[in-house]
Protein backbone atom coordinates (compact mmCIF):
# COMPACT_ATOMS: atom_id res chain seq x y z
CA UNK A 1 0.00 0.00 0.00
CA UNK A 2 1.22 3.73 -0.83
CA UNK A 3 0.38 7.23 0.23
CA UNK A 4 1.03 9.48 -2.27
CA UNK A 5 0.70 13.70 -2.30
CA UNK A 6 -1.45 14.66 -5.27
CA UNK A 7 0.35 18.56 -4.87
CA UNK A 8 2.48 19.83 -2.41
CA UNK A 9 2.97 23.62 -1.62
CA UNK A 10 6.76 23.29 -2.10
CA UNK A 11 7.35 19.84 -3.05
CA UNK A 12 5.37 18.78 -6.80
CA UNK A 13 4.70 15.07 -6.75
CA UNK A 14 2.31 14.36 -9.67
CA UNK A 15 0.45 10.93 -9.86
CA UNK A 16 -1.82 10.31 -12.73
CA UNK A 17 -4.54 8.18 -11.60
CA UNK A 18 -7.91 7.32 -13.48
CA UNK A 19 -9.41 6.62 -10.10
CA UNK A 20 -10.00 10.00 -9.59
CA UNK A 21 -9.47 11.92 -13.04
CA UNK A 22 -13.20 13.11 -12.66
CA UNK A 23 -12.83 14.08 -9.11
CA UNK A 24 -13.98 17.73 -8.44
CA UNK A 25 -12.27 18.99 -5.79
CA UNK A 26 -11.17 22.04 -4.39
CA UNK A 27 -7.79 20.97 -2.16
CA UNK A 28 -5.92 22.85 0.51
CA UNK A 29 -2.21 22.39 -0.25
CA UNK A 30 -2.34 18.78 -0.16
CA UNK A 31 -4.27 16.15 -0.91
CA UNK A 32 -3.07 12.55 0.02
CA UNK A 33 -4.62 9.96 -2.61
CA UNK A 34 -3.65 6.01 -1.16
CA UNK A 35 -2.65 3.54 -3.80
CA UNK A 36 -2.58 -0.36 -3.26
CA UNK A 37 0.70 -2.69 -4.83
CA UNK A 38 -0.89 -2.58 -8.08
CA UNK A 39 -1.16 1.37 -7.79
CA UNK A 40 -5.04 0.95 -7.42
CA UNK A 41 -6.68 4.06 -5.86
CA UNK A 42 -8.24 2.75 -2.45
CA UNK A 43 -11.45 4.28 -3.25
CA UNK A 44 -12.67 5.19 0.66
CA UNK A 45 -9.39 6.11 1.95
CA UNK A 46 -8.60 8.35 -0.68
CA UNK A 47 -12.04 10.72 -0.96
CA UNK A 48 -11.63 11.01 3.02
CA UNK A 49 -8.67 12.49 2.67
CA UNK A 50 -10.16 15.17 0.20
CA UNK A 51 -13.16 15.96 2.71
CA UNK A 52 -10.85 16.42 5.11
CA UNK A 53 -8.44 19.10 2.62
CA UNK A 54 -11.88 20.86 1.84
CA UNK A 55 -12.72 21.63 5.66
CA UNK A 56 -11.44 24.97 6.40
CA UNK A 57 -10.89 24.20 10.03
CA UNK A 58 -8.42 21.25 9.30
CA UNK A 59 -5.02 22.44 9.24
CA UNK A 60 -1.99 21.29 6.32
CA UNK A 61 -0.63 19.77 9.54
CA UNK A 62 -3.75 18.11 10.76
CA UNK A 63 -4.39 16.98 7.65
CA UNK A 64 -1.11 14.91 7.32
CA UNK A 65 -1.21 13.78 10.75
CA UNK A 66 -5.15 12.35 9.92
CA UNK A 67 -4.02 10.65 7.07
CA UNK A 68 -0.79 9.04 8.06
CA UNK A 69 -2.49 7.92 11.27
CA UNK A 70 -4.82 6.43 7.99
CA UNK A 71 -2.23 5.45 6.20
CA UNK A 72 -0.08 3.14 8.53
CA UNK A 73 -2.84 0.86 9.91
CA UNK A 74 -3.87 -0.01 5.82
CA UNK A 75 -0.45 -0.71 5.71
CA UNK A 76 -0.15 -2.85 8.72
CA UNK A 77 -3.37 -4.70 6.78
CA UNK A 78 -1.17 -5.69 3.62
CA UNK A 79 1.51 -6.50 5.97
CA UNK A 80 -0.86 -8.78 7.47
CA UNK A 81 -2.25 -10.33 4.55
CA UNK A 82 -5.65 -8.32 4.74
CA UNK A 83 -4.95 -5.95 2.34
CA UNK A 84 -5.66 -1.99 2.45
CA UNK A 85 -8.14 -2.50 -0.69
CA UNK A 86 -10.61 -4.59 1.59
CA UNK A 87 -10.56 -2.17 4.40
CA UNK A 88 -13.75 -2.45 4.68
CA UNK A 89 -13.65 -5.64 6.63
CA UNK A 90 -12.45 -4.26 9.62
CA UNK A 91 -14.23 -4.70 13.10
CA UNK A 92 -13.28 -4.42 16.59
CA UNK A 93 -11.44 -7.89 16.44
CA UNK A 94 -9.06 -6.08 13.49
CA UNK A 95 -8.60 -2.99 15.72
CA UNK A 96 -7.65 -5.25 18.49
CA UNK A 97 -4.96 -6.84 17.08
CA UNK A 98 -3.56 -3.23 15.55
CA UNK A 99 -3.52 -2.03 18.91
CA UNK A 100 -1.43 -5.31 19.69
CA UNK A 101 1.00 -4.95 16.72
CA UNK A 102 1.76 -1.03 18.70
CA UNK A 103 2.24 -1.99 21.68
CA UNK A 104 4.58 -5.14 21.03
CA UNK A 105 6.54 -2.79 18.17
CA UNK A 106 7.13 0.08 20.50
CA UNK A 107 10.84 1.26 20.27
CA UNK A 108 12.94 2.10 23.48
CA UNK A 109 11.46 4.96 24.16
CA UNK A 110 7.88 3.25 24.75
CA UNK A 111 6.18 5.04 21.45
CA UNK A 112 3.94 5.21 20.83
CA UNK A 113 2.66 5.67 24.48
CA UNK A 114 -0.88 5.08 25.52
CA UNK A 115 -2.29 7.95 24.56
CA UNK A 116 -0.97 8.58 21.44
CA UNK A 117 -2.60 4.84 20.48
CA UNK A 118 -5.94 6.36 22.18
CA UNK A 119 -5.37 9.23 19.32
CA UNK A 120 -5.06 6.40 16.69
CA UNK A 121 -7.84 4.53 17.58
CA UNK A 122 -9.91 7.66 17.59
CA UNK A 123 -8.46 8.99 14.18
CA UNK A 124 -9.76 5.86 12.62
CA UNK A 125 -13.18 5.55 14.34
CA UNK A 126 -13.66 8.88 12.75
CA UNK A 127 -12.87 7.69 9.34
CA UNK A 128 -15.19 5.06 9.54
CA UNK A 129 -17.77 7.14 11.07
CA UNK A 130 -17.53 9.42 7.71
CA UNK A 131 -17.48 6.10 5.77
CA UNK A 132 -20.46 5.04 7.45
CA UNK A 133 -22.13 8.44 6.19
CA UNK A 134 -21.41 8.35 2.75
CA UNK A 135 -22.39 5.12 2.37
CA UNK A 136 -19.51 2.83 2.70
CA UNK A 137 -20.97 -0.82 4.53
CA UNK A 138 -18.12 -1.69 6.89
CA UNK A 139 -17.92 -4.10 10.43
CA UNK A 140 -16.56 -1.38 12.54
CA UNK A 141 -19.36 0.37 13.85
CA UNK A 142 -18.42 2.98 16.66
CA UNK A 143 -18.85 6.17 17.78
CA UNK A 144 -15.51 8.12 17.89
CA UNK A 145 -16.87 10.22 21.21
CA UNK A 146 -17.55 6.66 22.79
CA UNK A 147 -14.10 5.06 22.28
CA UNK A 148 -12.13 3.94 25.29
CA UNK A 149 -8.83 1.89 25.04
CA UNK A 150 -7.84 -0.71 27.46
CA UNK A 151 -4.64 -1.65 27.51
CA UNK A 152 -3.40 -3.92 29.66
CA UNK A 153 0.00 -6.35 29.19
CA UNK A 154 0.32 -6.66 24.97
CA UNK A 155 -3.56 -7.01 25.09
CA UNK A 156 -5.61 -4.27 24.20
CA UNK A 157 -9.38 -3.50 23.51
CA UNK A 158 -12.18 -0.95 22.38
CA UNK A 159 -15.47 -0.74 22.99
CA UNK A 160 -18.71 1.29 23.10
CA UNK A 161 -19.97 2.97 26.13
CA UNK A 162 -23.69 1.46 25.22
CA UNK A 163 -21.78 -2.00 25.98
CA UNK A 164 -21.06 -0.74 29.35
CA UNK A 165 -22.04 -3.13 32.59
CA UNK A 166 -19.03 -2.61 34.71
CA UNK A 167 -15.83 -0.21 35.26
CA UNK A 168 -12.37 -1.19 36.55
CA UNK A 169 -9.24 1.03 37.44
CA UNK A 170 -6.20 0.10 35.34
CA UNK A 171 -2.88 1.24 36.27
CA UNK A 172 -2.74 4.38 35.24
CA UNK A 173 -5.64 5.81 37.12
CA UNK A 174 -8.33 5.86 34.38
CA UNK A 175 -11.29 3.95 34.38
CA UNK A 176 -12.17 1.39 31.39
CA UNK A 177 -14.68 0.07 30.16
CA UNK A 178 -15.90 -3.51 29.28
CA UNK A 179 -19.01 -5.86 28.39
CA UNK A 180 -19.77 -8.90 30.71
CA UNK A 181 -19.38 -11.26 27.40
CA UNK A 182 -18.23 -14.27 30.09
CA UNK A 183 -22.08 -14.44 30.48
CA UNK A 184 -22.48 -15.99 26.84
CA UNK A 185 -20.88 -18.88 26.71
CA UNK A 186 -20.28 -22.26 29.01
CA UNK A 187 -17.03 -22.06 30.96
CA UNK A 188 -15.33 -25.83 30.26
CA UNK A 189 -13.82 -25.62 33.31
CA UNK A 190 -17.21 -25.22 34.89
CA UNK A 191 -18.88 -28.08 33.15
CA UNK A 192 -17.84 -30.97 35.72
CA UNK A 193 -19.42 -28.84 38.62
CA UNK A 194 -22.95 -28.34 35.92
CA UNK A 195 -23.22 -31.89 35.72
CA UNK A 196 -23.30 -32.64 39.52
CA UNK A 197 -26.33 -30.11 39.67
CA UNK A 198 -29.20 -31.83 37.60
CA UNK A 199 -31.27 -33.84 39.52
CA UNK A 200 -31.68 -36.21 37.29
CA UNK A 201 -28.20 -37.73 35.41
CA UNK A 202 -30.12 -37.86 32.12
CA UNK A 203 -29.27 -33.95 31.72
CA UNK A 204 -26.05 -34.23 32.62
CA UNK A 205 -25.46 -37.30 30.01
CA UNK A 206 -27.67 -34.65 27.25
CA UNK A 207 -24.71 -31.59 28.42
CA UNK A 208 -22.08 -33.85 27.74
CA UNK A 209 -23.55 -34.62 24.19
CA UNK A 210 -24.08 -30.96 23.74
CA UNK A 211 -20.83 -30.32 24.89
CA UNK A 212 -18.82 -32.82 22.37
CA UNK A 213 -20.88 -32.65 19.36
CA UNK A 214 -22.24 -29.11 19.10
CA UNK A 215 -25.91 -30.46 18.42
CA UNK A 216 -28.80 -28.28 18.12
CA UNK A 217 -31.48 -30.08 20.79
CA UNK A 218 -33.69 -31.25 17.88
CA UNK A 219 -30.92 -33.00 16.26
CA UNK A 220 -29.87 -34.57 19.85
CA UNK A 221 -33.24 -35.86 20.30
CA UNK A 222 -32.08 -37.99 17.16
CA UNK A 223 -29.49 -40.09 18.46
CA UNK A 224 -30.78 -43.61 19.10
CA UNK A 225 -31.01 -46.25 22.00
CA UNK A 226 -30.31 -48.61 19.34
CA UNK A 227 -29.07 -47.48 15.55
CA UNK A 228 -30.29 -48.98 12.68
CA UNK A 229 -28.91 -49.01 9.01
CA UNK A 230 -25.96 -46.26 8.62
CA UNK A 231 -26.86 -45.27 12.42
CA UNK A 232 -26.68 -48.81 13.39
CA UNK A 233 -22.87 -48.17 14.97
CA UNK A 234 -24.97 -46.76 17.46
CA UNK A 235 -25.47 -49.17 20.14
CA UNK A 236 -24.27 -50.89 23.29
CA UNK A 237 -20.73 -52.06 23.39
CA UNK A 238 -19.29 -54.92 25.74
CA UNK A 239 -16.64 -53.13 27.79
CA UNK A 240 -13.57 -55.24 25.43
CA UNK A 241 -15.27 -54.02 22.50
CA UNK A 242 -15.26 -49.96 23.90
CA UNK A 243 -11.14 -50.48 24.24
CA UNK A 244 -10.99 -50.74 20.10
CA UNK A 245 -13.60 -48.31 19.58
CA UNK A 246 -13.32 -45.66 16.94
CA UNK A 247 -15.60 -42.42 16.03
CA UNK A 248 -19.04 -43.53 14.53
CA UNK A 249 -21.08 -41.73 12.22
CA UNK A 250 -24.29 -40.47 12.95
CA UNK A 251 -26.64 -39.39 10.52
CA UNK A 252 -29.42 -36.95 11.34
CA UNK A 253 -31.92 -34.44 10.06
CA UNK A 254 -31.09 -30.73 10.53
CA UNK A 255 -33.45 -27.86 8.89
CA UNK A 256 -35.07 -29.91 6.24
CA UNK A 257 -31.49 -31.89 5.01
CA UNK A 258 -29.96 -34.89 6.22
CA UNK A 259 -25.59 -33.98 7.14
CA UNK A 260 -23.55 -36.17 9.69
CA UNK A 261 -20.90 -35.65 11.87
CA UNK A 262 -17.98 -38.31 13.67
CA UNK A 263 -20.00 -39.23 16.86
CA UNK A 264 -16.91 -39.04 19.35
CA UNK A 265 -16.09 -42.88 20.36
CA UNK A 266 -15.11 -41.39 24.22
CA UNK A 267 -18.26 -40.26 24.80
CA UNK A 268 -20.01 -43.14 23.40
CA UNK A 269 -18.21 -45.40 25.56
CA UNK A 270 -19.30 -42.91 28.18
CA UNK A 271 -23.01 -43.44 27.60
CA UNK A 272 -22.91 -47.87 27.16
CA UNK A 273 -21.18 -47.60 30.26
CA UNK A 274 -23.34 -45.26 32.42
CA UNK A 275 -25.86 -44.64 30.96
CA UNK A 276 -27.18 -47.25 29.04
CA UNK A 277 -27.45 -49.75 31.59
CA UNK A 278 -29.76 -46.99 33.78
CA UNK A 279 -31.64 -46.45 30.48
CA UNK A 280 -32.48 -50.55 30.73
CA UNK A 281 -34.12 -49.29 34.50
CA UNK A 282 -36.18 -46.32 32.93
CA UNK A 283 -37.13 -48.32 29.84
CA UNK A 284 -39.19 -50.62 32.52
CA UNK A 285 -40.80 -47.81 33.54
CA UNK A 286 -41.95 -46.63 30.63
CA UNK A 287 -43.49 -50.11 29.60
CA UNK A 288 -45.02 -49.57 33.41
CA UNK A 289 -46.52 -46.58 32.58
CA UNK A 290 -47.95 -47.22 28.79
CA UNK A 291 -49.48 -50.63 29.07
CA UNK A 292 -46.43 -52.73 28.59
CA UNK A 293 -45.22 -50.90 25.47
CA UNK A 294 -41.29 -50.59 25.72
CA UNK A 295 -40.33 -47.06 24.39
CA UNK A 296 -38.81 -47.03 20.73
CA UNK A 297 -35.27 -47.59 19.84
CA UNK A 298 -34.99 -44.27 18.74
CA UNK A 299 -35.96 -42.80 21.73
CA UNK A 300 -32.08 -42.73 23.77
CA UNK A 301 -33.28 -40.22 27.08
CA UNK A 302 -35.55 -40.91 29.46
CA UNK A 303 -36.20 -39.40 33.00
CA UNK A 304 -35.97 -40.82 36.20
CA UNK A 305 -39.77 -41.96 36.18
CA UNK A 306 -39.65 -43.19 32.37
CA UNK A 307 -40.65 -40.43 30.47
CA UNK A 308 -39.28 -39.71 26.91
CA UNK A 309 -37.06 -36.10 27.85
CA UNK A 310 -38.27 -33.30 25.33
CA UNK A 311 -36.80 -29.77 24.71
CA UNK A 312 -39.08 -28.18 26.82
CA UNK A 313 -38.51 -30.79 29.59
CA UNK A 314 -34.55 -29.96 28.70
CA UNK A 315 -34.71 -25.61 28.88
CA UNK A 316 -36.09 -26.13 31.98
CA UNK A 317 -34.10 -28.12 33.73
CA UNK A 318 -31.18 -26.37 32.39
CA UNK A 319 -32.96 -23.24 33.76
CA UNK A 320 -33.33 -24.69 37.22
CA UNK A 321 -29.84 -25.06 37.26
CA UNK A 322 -28.36 -21.79 36.37
CA UNK A 323 -31.02 -20.41 39.04
CA UNK A 324 -29.05 -22.78 41.87
CA UNK A 325 -26.90 -20.37 44.12
CA UNK A 326 -24.38 -22.86 43.99
CA UNK A 327 -24.32 -23.10 39.99
CA UNK A 328 -20.76 -21.75 38.27
CA UNK A 329 -22.36 -19.92 35.13
CA UNK A 330 -25.39 -16.81 35.61
CA UNK A 331 -27.27 -19.04 32.42
CA UNK A 332 -27.64 -21.59 30.68
CA UNK A 333 -28.89 -23.07 27.66
CA UNK A 334 -28.90 -26.13 25.78
CA UNK A 335 -27.91 -23.93 23.14
CA UNK A 336 -25.16 -22.43 24.64
CA UNK A 337 -23.08 -25.73 24.97
CA UNK A 338 -23.21 -25.86 20.87
CA UNK A 339 -21.89 -22.07 21.05
CA UNK A 340 -19.34 -23.28 23.74
CA UNK A 341 -18.36 -26.01 21.61
CA UNK A 342 -17.04 -23.87 18.30
CA UNK A 343 -16.03 -21.13 20.73
CA UNK A 344 -12.87 -23.62 22.17
CA UNK A 345 -12.64 -25.60 19.12
CA UNK A 346 -11.48 -22.20 17.55
CA UNK A 347 -9.54 -21.38 20.40
CA UNK A 348 -7.51 -24.41 20.86
CA UNK A 349 -6.88 -24.41 16.80
CA UNK A 350 -5.63 -20.60 17.06
CA UNK A 351 -3.55 -21.98 20.34
CA UNK A 352 -2.10 -24.79 18.03
CA UNK A 353 -1.33 -22.66 15.45
CA UNK A 354 0.17 -19.63 17.15
CA UNK A 355 -2.53 -17.47 15.97
CA UNK A 356 -4.11 -16.85 18.77
CA UNK A 357 -5.02 -13.08 19.09
CA UNK A 358 -3.99 -12.34 15.89
CA UNK A 359 -5.51 -10.45 12.76
CA UNK A 360 -7.60 -12.81 10.98
CA UNK A 361 -6.77 -15.34 8.18
CA UNK A 362 -9.00 -17.66 7.01
CA UNK A 363 -7.66 -21.27 7.36
CA UNK A 364 -9.41 -23.62 4.83
CA UNK A 365 -8.58 -26.95 6.99
CA UNK A 366 -10.00 -25.61 10.28
CA UNK A 367 -13.05 -23.67 8.92
CA UNK A 368 -14.51 -26.78 7.08
CA UNK A 369 -13.74 -28.83 9.75
CA UNK A 370 -15.77 -26.58 12.23
CA UNK A 371 -18.42 -26.49 9.69
CA UNK A 372 -18.85 -29.81 9.40
CA UNK A 373 -19.15 -29.88 13.36
CA UNK A 374 -22.12 -27.04 13.03
CA UNK A 375 -23.74 -28.01 10.04
CA UNK A 376 -23.08 -24.59 8.05
CA UNK A 377 -22.97 -24.12 4.46
CA UNK A 378 -21.45 -20.48 4.15
CA UNK A 379 -17.73 -20.73 3.09
CA UNK A 380 -15.77 -18.72 5.74
CA UNK A 381 -18.94 -17.39 7.79
CA UNK A 382 -19.12 -19.84 10.73
CA UNK A 383 -15.20 -19.62 10.75
CA UNK A 384 -14.60 -15.77 10.78
CA UNK A 385 -16.91 -15.12 13.41
CA UNK A 386 -15.92 -17.52 15.65
CA UNK A 387 -12.02 -16.17 14.93
CA UNK A 388 -13.06 -12.86 15.60
CA UNK A 389 -15.30 -13.77 19.12
CA UNK A 390 -12.42 -15.96 20.39
CA UNK A 391 -9.80 -13.17 19.63
CA UNK A 392 -12.64 -10.55 21.58
CA UNK A 393 -12.78 -12.91 24.32
CA UNK A 394 -9.56 -13.54 24.96
CA UNK A 395 -8.49 -9.65 24.28
CA UNK A 396 -10.91 -8.96 27.47
CA UNK A 397 -9.31 -12.31 29.45
CA UNK A 398 -12.41 -13.66 29.69
CA UNK A 399 -10.90 -17.03 27.94
CA UNK A 400 -8.00 -19.16 28.99
CA UNK A 401 -6.11 -21.52 27.28
CA UNK A 402 -6.13 -24.84 28.47
CA UNK A 403 -4.65 -28.47 28.55
CA UNK A 404 -6.74 -32.13 27.25
CA UNK A 405 -6.88 -32.42 31.35
CA UNK A 406 -9.97 -30.20 31.35
CA UNK A 407 -12.01 -32.51 29.12
CA UNK A 408 -10.45 -35.50 31.05
CA UNK A 409 -12.19 -34.04 34.17
CA UNK A 410 -15.39 -33.40 32.13
CA UNK A 411 -15.58 -37.42 31.32
CA UNK A 412 -14.56 -38.52 34.74
CA UNK A 413 -17.80 -36.20 36.36
CA UNK A 414 -19.65 -39.48 35.22
CA UNK A 415 -17.67 -41.77 37.29
CA UNK A 416 -20.24 -41.23 40.44
CA UNK A 417 -23.21 -41.10 37.54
Amino acid sequence: MSLYFYKGKDNMHLLNSDGLKNTDVSPKDTVPIYLDDEFQVIEGPSYWAISLAQKRSRSIETLKQYTTVLARFLQWRDDQGIKAMSWQLTDEDVINAYIGYLIDNRNQYGRPSHKTIEDYIATLSYFFKWATEKGYKHYWKIDPHKVTVHIKGSNAMVKMEKQVEKRMEIANGKSTIFAPEQDKFIHRENIPTLIGLFDDVVYGFIALVLWRTALRPKELFQLPYMGVGINSGLKRYRDEELLALNDIRFRFESKGKDREINFPADVWAIICTKWLPERVKRAARYQERNNGKMPPNNVLFLTENGTVVTPKMLRDNFNKVAQNHTCPEKKITPYMFRHAFATYFILDRLQATNMLGKAYVYNAVIDAELREWMGHENIGTTYKHYVHLVNRYFYNGLLEVMEDPVNQAILEAFGQS
